[in-house]
């Protein structure tokens, strides 16, 4: 309480006494500032303000120290949430070279032609019936055609059913508890038009089912107009899964069975076929087919023939709830409720699980059937043989008991993550609490998992037991590397005399998603000889579909990783999260697929008791952002994307889906009535997350191709880079080699490692691989980045970006030769850093940080978060740097990725909070973040504010060009965008007389100096304030042309490569200018 009589009561909140201390005296300045009271205090307020000769004040803080102006300032702007002012200038040549170049650009038909309301992002767009789609799933036969095939088919299958050759399988096949169902299952499937098939672990569903539905058809003597789609949720699963089926049915995979996955497919023969996919691939598909079919539209050949030739749907694991599943599940009903309407030939869809609920399911498809029952259920035993489960109670009293030496295993106990693992797990019983209503539940897990401990278990189990392989559950990659390097280094950390290392005795596999798919098939091969030992480090991929061979033995850290969103403050959190306790008996039936095995689960039996049966749906914890692009994409007719997410099984918060509109909005896919802008129209045609996919396209306009589709793979896959916790400072020194030392950033650090890799390749493959060796870099990883890249230029093909880069000289029949990422005409400007400093930023926008303190960051939801360690930004690795210190005041500027929440800081006397980390970081400075991160500003008194958080000062005339700059590029791209795949209708008109010479690709230094621009009030509103009095001839011409043919013409072109030339030289030069300061 400042003062009782006046009443002047500053109240704070805060994590700690003294935060909310410091909140609360906050507050009493700022009541004290609104009354006046602080100039001109009252009679009788106690105030620590003296006066000063001449008749000025001074205020005092309590150490006695006295408040500056700028103090004051900078404690006002930490508690309403600003972040600490940044300062930009420019020398005069180089704010003459940005007038310039606007006053050229603006006076441009590229400018001219600008969009300029949501319906010319529409403008001349064709429908989608006149699309067309070159995908193609089946041929057209006539119904000779359909006899002669079916036919041959059956007589295919005859041969089959007497061939020697594949006798045990036929007796396998027909051993499999579905096969005594098949009759049960046939006529629910023929009688309803959705059916549900619960089958039991070890029942051969996945593989069965398909064959059932094919084979009945085939001896029907229509097994040519049997086409079945399955779909399964990961890779290695469709891919296997499609192998065993073709092994089954003695073919070789391309014949009657087929698969297509990303980066890969083998079709399958059309016209009697089953195609395994993933979730994704199928979604993508019917992306193309969706439009016409439920818009009422003739549906075009490819069309018809991809939706009319699907004869079942079968989504296998439909229990994992992934994004992509659940919305699959909403488009697929209302695509079966379309055609049912239309009278088109029904599809019947079939949905497999061992442990989902069947009635959501079933109610979630009523309405589909006649008389609005839920969907029928078949339920089909499991064959697999019985599993011991052991939790870690037993198994830690067990390992105990061996009272291992040091040079035996003994070491494990000493290490600190054991130690505090158990005293959870095993002391505090799972650390279980009470909840508000009284219920137990396990408290916030904040241990990292116990890897020698693991390792140990697993040691103990291959010394009890002669054969049978031993299969690992664990979260994620980094877990999977910890216990492998364990595993390695028996030697060092000996675990029961076991020589783990030894490949003629044990091989050790690793089943994740950034390992190469050929390289996870060697887990099906047989083993060498029979004495081998696998061990098998896996995350849930191999929880379910796929079934490893002679798998006995499972130990189970009973985690996986979920990915958590919060909207409000654009915080993911990278969480080692426990599975329900429906994974983990998925988890344990591994174990009795051939035999009776044994379960050990790597949590105590209170812990197990406390489980949620299912986990979190993962429509209801991620970024929707990608969502919503999908459902643009399809455009069912009469919802929007609110009514399709609301139409979700289970529907995500309407403020996540509001969250990811905004996002959307704000990136420019979405314009303010939600409508797909022409970015966003480009943006869908390409497979990323669309702030990355923003950064392609400008790196693509600026000429910059091959190192932005480089940096895009790098942003989609986890760092290559790796740190092996004995070698840590190693790692460290190594991948700070790669750093440009007035550029840091991690993306960067990798775009040289990956060109230098690739430099090897060339030269001889043993130098690239001892070059990886060497560097500690992930082999998996990189040949990931590689295969992404190559995948993203096609993708930026099909969508004809690459046709509007290439320069006018090669617009003729040379087109035809095939054309590369690494041409010298896309990368015109890849050498410049600075630019690719800026690329980043458009990819990271909106994550942005400042430097608040000499280790914090402040972000505009973050008043306190870190750079993470492993960061070449972090301030261990330039501290003894100076030439990698900034340059006069300057702050640190930041872009990243993302921003995690790491529980694993917290200690039991913290306060309980976690740290907040920002990780894959980029140092920007002020130019480059204006003009490319920023979405928008507004005026103040002392310069501009970015984002509602960033303020930013320094020389008016300066900031009021770089605004008008960026607000030129954006709507130019934009244009850009607009006209891509237009085709013209008319000649192109007359050049006007105001714009009668092309432009040509000049230096920014030589453009004319154009007369300065006076800057009203309203113009710095924001970035997209481009409007200004006194348009020319050229502009009004263009503007009130309603046949306006709206295609890119070739002086546009040239136009765009004189405006991305001239930013890049700015951008250069603005770096040089700051290094020269910085040395001076």
């Amino acid at each position: 309480m400042l003062d009782e009589e006046l009443s002047i009561v500053g109240v704070g909140d805060g994590k700690s006494q003294k935060e909310a201390e410091r909140a609360a005296a906050l507050h009493g300045m700022l009541l004290l500032l609104e009354r006046d009271f602080i100039a001109n205090p009252p009679p009788g307020l106690h105030t620590p303000v003296t006066a000063k000769k001449g008749g000025e004040l001074s205020v005092n803080l309590s150490d006695g120290s006295p408040l500056s102006v700028e103090r004051a300032r900078e404690y006002l702007d930490y508690v309403l949430g600003k972040a600490p002012h940044v300062s930009f200038f420019v020398p005069n040549e180089l704010e003459d070279k940005m007038r310039s170049l606007y006053d050229t650009i603006r006076r441009s038909e590229l400018y001219a032609k600008r969009p300029r309301t949501t319906a010319a992002y529409h403008a001349q767009e064709a429908p989608k019936s006149q699309r067309r789609d070159r995908r193609t799933h089946t041929t057209r036969l006539t119904a000779k055609q359909h006899e002669e095939k079916s036919e041959r088919m059956l007589q295919a299958l005859n041969e089959y059913q007497v061939e020697d050759r594949v006798s045990h399988i036929r007796e396998q096949r027909q051993s499999l508890p579905v096969m005594q169902k098949s009759g049960d299952v046939l006529v629910k499937i023929e009688l309803n038009q959705v059916t549900i098939c619960m089958a039991a672990t070890g029942s051969g569903k996945t593989t069965q089912v398909p064959q059932i539905l094919l084979d009945d058809y085939i001896l029907r003597k229509q097994g040519s107009r049997c086409n079945i789609i399955c779909t399964q949720p990961r890779r290695i699963a469709a891919i296997s899964v499609a192998q065993r089926v073709a092994k089954e049915r003695g073919e070789t995979v391309g014949q009657s069975v087929g698969y297509q996955v990303r980066f890969d497919h083998k079709l399958a023969q059309p016209n009697g076929s089953i195609t395994f996919c993933t979730t994704g691939v199928f979604l993508r598909r019917l992306q193309s087919a969706l439009g016409e079919s439920m818009n009422g539209q003739p549906e075009s050949a490819e069309t018809a023939s991809f939706l009319d030739g699907i004869t079942h749907v079968v989504m296998d694991e439909v229990h994992e709830r992934d994004v992509e599943t659940d919305l699959l599940l909403v488009v697929i009903k209302r695509l079966l409720a379309a055609r049912k309407q239309t009278g088109k030939p029904e599809i019947k869809l079939v949905l497999m699980s061992a442990t989902v609920d069947p009635t959501l399911f079933q109610n979630y498809f009523a309405e589909l059937s006649a008389n609005g029952r839920p969907a029928p259920v078949v339920d089909i035993p499991g064959r697999s043989y019985p599993v011991q489960k052991t939790y870690l109670d037993d198994t830690y009293e067990h390992l105990q008991s061996l009272s291992l030496p040091r040079n035996q295993g003994g070491w494990v106990w000493q290490e600190k993550n054991v130690r505090d693992y158990i005293q959870r797990e095993i002391v505090q019983q799972g650390g279980i609490v009470k909840g508000p209503n009284g219920e137990e539940k396990p408290a916030v897990d904040d241990l990292e998992l116990p890897y020698p401990l693991i390792a140990l278990m697993i040691a103990d189990v291959l010394t009890r037991s002669d054969n049978g392989h031993v299969l690992v559950f664990l979260p994620g990659w980094d877990e999977i590397k910890a216990v492998h390097q364990i595993l390695l280094n028996t030697r060092a950390q000996p675990l029961l005399g076991l020589p783990l290392d030894d490949s003629d005795a044990y091989e050790i596999h690793v089943l994740h998603s950034s390992v190469p798919v050929q390289d996870q098939q060697a887990v099906f091969e047989p083993v060498r000889h029979e004495k081998l030992r696998r061990i098998i480090l896996s995350t849930n991929i191999a929880e379910t579909s796929i079934t490893i061979p002679d798998v006995v033995y499972v130990i189970d850290s009973g985690r996986v990783k979920e990915k958590r969103y919060d909207p409000e403050r654009r915080l993911s959190s990278l969480v080692s999260a426990w599975v329900g306790t429906s994974n983990l008996n998925q988890r344990a039936g591994r174990a009795g697929r051939h035999r009776p095995g044994e379960y050990y689960g790597v949590l105590s039996r209170a812990r197990y008791d406390c489980l949620a049966v299912n986990q979190m749906v993962e429509m209801k914890r991620v970024d929707l952002s990608n969502v919503v692009m999908h459902i643009k994409a399809l455009e069912i007719p009469g919802m929007s994307v609110e009514d399709v997410l609301a139409a979700a099984i289970e529907p995500p918060a309407p403020e996540r889906v509001k969250a990811a509109m905004q996002d959307l909005e704000r990136i420019g896919a979405l314009d303010y009535h939600q409508t797909l802008t022409s970015l966003g129209k480009v943006l869908l045609q390409l497979p990323l997350d669309v702030s990355i996919g923003k950064m392609c396209l400008y790196g693509a306009f600026f000429r910059c191709l091959d190192p932005v589709l480089t940096l895009a793979a790098i942003l989609t896959n986890r760092d290559p880079f790796m740190a092996p916790a004995h070698l840590k400072k190693e790692a460290n020194i190594i991948k700070d080699s790669f750093c440009p030392v007035m550029f840091r950033s991690d993306p960067l650090c990798v775009l040289n490692a990956f060109y230098e890799w690739t430099r090897l390749q060339e030269v001889s493959s043993s130098q690239a691989s001892r070059f990886l060796n060497t560097n500690m870099i992930s082999r998996p990883t990189m040949m990931q980045i590689q295969q992404v890249k190559q995948s993203l230029f096609q993708s930026l093909e099909k969508a004809d970006i690459i046709k509007v880069i290439r320069s006018s000289t090669s617009m003729t029949a040379k087109y035809r030769r095939r054309i590369r990422e690494t041409d010298p005409e896309f990368n015109i400007n890849s050498k410049s850093t600075p630019l690719l400093c800026a690329l980043i930023a458009v990819a990271n926008s909106p994550n942005f940080a400042i430097r608040a303190g000499e280790k914090s960051f402040r972000t505009s939801q973050d008043k306190s978060c870190f750079v993470h360690p492993s960061s070449v930004c972090h301030a261990k690795f330039f501290k003894d740097k100076p030439e990698a210190a900034l340059a006069g005041n300057e702050k640190d500027i930041f872009a990243f990725s993302e921003k995690i929440r790491n529980t694993s800081t917290q200690t039991s006397s913290s306060s309980g909070n976690a740290m907040t980390f920002l990780r894959t970081c980029t140092r920007l400075d002020p130019l480059t973040y204006m003009l490319f991160g920023a979405s928008e500003a507004r005026a103040l008194g002392h310069g501009l504010e970015c984002d509602n958080w960033l303020p930013v000062t320094g020389s008016y005339d300066a900031l009021d060009n770089l605004e008008r700059l960026k607000s030129i590029m954006d709507v130019c791209v934009l244009r850009v965008l607009e006209g891509i795949g237009k085709r013209r209708t008319k000649p192109e008109a007359p050049t006007p007389k105001s714009a009668e010479s092309p432009l040509t690709t000049v230096s920014p230094a030589d453009l004319p100096s154009g007369e300065l621009l006076q800057a009203a009030n309203t113009t710095l509103a924001s970035w997209n304030s481009d409007e200004e009095d006194g348009e020319d001839n050229l502009d009004n011409l263009l503007q009130n042309d309603a046949q306006l043919d709206r295609s890119l013409s070739s002086r546009e072109l040239e136009e765009l490569e004189s405006l991305t030339t001239g930013i890049v030289q700015i951008l250069d030069g603005y770096a040089v200018d700051r290094a020269w300061e910085k040395e001076a």
